[in-house]
């Protein structure tokens, strides 16, 4: 899959803008977020698929190790993002924005995530792997899964909820509501650490990167000010770069090392796209379509592993990449309509 990685990097290569001198004042725009989210689902979707598949040193050790340096870091960026871009659209709509979050997020989110799971549930049943009703309603909730990626959405729909609830608490003043936020994070973080035990760590050990994504976007202006100074610049990117890779070697310690890992990382992958800009239509199209991408991308994994292509592993990842990408662009028309028509109908009623 060592060619996997070239294509990533060739893709990212299309359009891509270097500022020297200057600084990328768009490194938070959606064009440049959704570009690096592209490209940390297409490792995510490796990250998958080499579960299905057998290793080979000599065609798989660059991308293999690139996956097992990153661990659970390759996820840091979506969840950072949306808290960014939740906090965002508080300050732009207020408390409109968030009185639609149980809809619009929590709702929404749910539904689309069911379907999935439901179209799991069938699929296993087509190929002889048939679940019980009680793994397919765990399921559901996002805590079990039937061979469908769960523990993100799990994470991310109390995560939505906790700013709903902080942003409630303290409607008058936002800075209290983000401290709230950090708390709650923390809170749910124990909650799933003390239920999952001990091997379910990847389950919460990068949740802090959402409530992180809400204080950068609280302190932007006066953040920007230092980032687009070059000399102040040059300096923070030493000194970040130098503590993460510090701490990269002692994240396994325990949670607390891992979650500070995974801040800094978010750091450097800023301070790297405030300098170099992403253009690919490529990437943006996967980041546009991060959720069914990374929701969708096991079921031909799954399917093609019981008919037993998992030893042929460039057809294996062609056809498994192709399936996924033709199931996503079916499920966001067909579910996308579905989405519009439940926020219209939800919010004529309110207006009503």
């Amino acid at each position: 899959m060592n060619l996997y990685l070239v294509l990533i990097f060739i893709t990212s290569l299309i359009g891509i803008k270097f500022f020297v001198k200057d600084s990328n004042k768009d490194y938070l725009s959606k064009e440049n977020t959704n570009c690096i989210k592209g490209i940390f689902i297409l490792i995510v979707f490796y990250s998958h698929l080499c579960t299905y598949i057998p290793y080979q040193h000599s065609k798989d050790f660059l991308m293999y190790d690139l996956r097992s340096f990153l661990g659970q870091l390759m996820v840091t960026m979506f969840l950072f993002y949306s808290g960014y871009g939740i906090y965002e659209s508080i300050k732009k709509k207020k408390s409109n924005y968030v009185n639609n979050i149980p809809i619009k997020r929590i709702l929404i989110t749910l539904l689309n995530f069911d379907i999935a799971v439901l179209t799991f549930a069938v699929v296993n049943q087509l190929i002889g792997n048939g679940k019980t009703l009680e793994e397919i309603l765990l399921a559901l909730t996002g805590w079990g899964g039937i061979g469908n990626s769960n523990w993100y959405i799990f994470a991310i729909l109390f995560l939505y909820l906790s700013t709903y609830i902080s942003f409630k608490l303290f409607d008058k003043n936002d800075k209290n509501a983000i401290t709230c936020n950090w708390i709650l994070t923390i809170f749910i973080m124990a909650i799933i650490a003390i239920y999952r035990g001990e091997g379910y760590e990847y389950c919460y050990n990068t949740l802090l990167c959402y409530p992180f994504g809400l204080t950068y976007s609280f302190y932007k202006e006066k953040i920007n000010k230092i980032v687009f100074n070059n000399k102040k610049y040059i300096l923070l990117f030493i000194t970040i770069f130098s503590i993460f890779f510090l701490f990269k070697k002692v994240e396994n310690i325990n949670t607390i090392f891992y979650s500070i890992s995974s801040l800094l990382f978010v750091l450097c992958v800023i301070l790297l796209s405030i300098k170099v800009k992403l253009n690919s239509p490529v990437l943006k199209w996967c980041g546009e379509n991060l959720f069914w991408l990374y929701i969708l991308q096991r079921l031909p994994m799954q399917v093609m592993s019981k008919l037993g292509y998992s030893n042929h592993a460039y057809r294996f990842a062609l056809i498994a990449f192709i399936t996924t990408i033709i199931l996503t662009f079916i499920y966001t028309k067909v579910v996308g309509k579905l989405n519009n028509l439940i926020i219209k109908k939800t919010l004529n009623k309110e207006i009503a």
